[in-house]
This record gives structure tokens, C-alpha cells and sequence, in this order.
């Protein structure tokens, strides 16, 4: 079981949370930011999706930080 969990940790790293929650902010501004902030999208999209960045790195270092 410990051979698992190591190739687990050297093909994936640590932590799921940093990739899964990157996804999850790159598909929501791909798929929900262009219909509902229509031209605003083209000004601020960059900083919405910076901003979520931000917030799954803050969230998790934070994480990591507890153990």
C-alpha cells in the first residue's frame, strides 16, 4: 500500500486541491463568465480568473499549513 501512495505523491504531488480547484476556476470563467458579464469579460476576466487563482493557493497553503 505505501508503493501506492508514493507514486500517488510523485505523479500527482501533495495535494489535490491546488490542480482540482485551478480547474474548477478555469472552466467556471470559461463557460459561465462570457454570458453573464458579457463585455465586461473582455476588461476584467483576467483579474476575475487571477483572483481565483489566488483565492485555491491562499486555500491551499492554508490547508497544508494546518497539518
Amino acid at each position: 500500500m505505501t508503493t501506492l501512495r508514493t507514486l500517488k505523491k510523485l505523479v500527482l504531488g501533495e495535494t489535490w486541491l491546488l490542480p482540482l480547484g485551478v480547474a474548477v476556476v478555469v472552466l467556471t470563467c470559461a463557460f459561465a463568465a462570457e454570458p453573464l458579464l458579457g463585455d465586461a469579460w473582455e476588461s476584467g476576466g483576467g483579474f476575475l480568473l487571477l483572483g481565483g487563482v489566488i483565492v485555491v493557493l491562499l486555500a491551499s497553503v492554508a490547508r497544508s499549513a494546518r497539518r
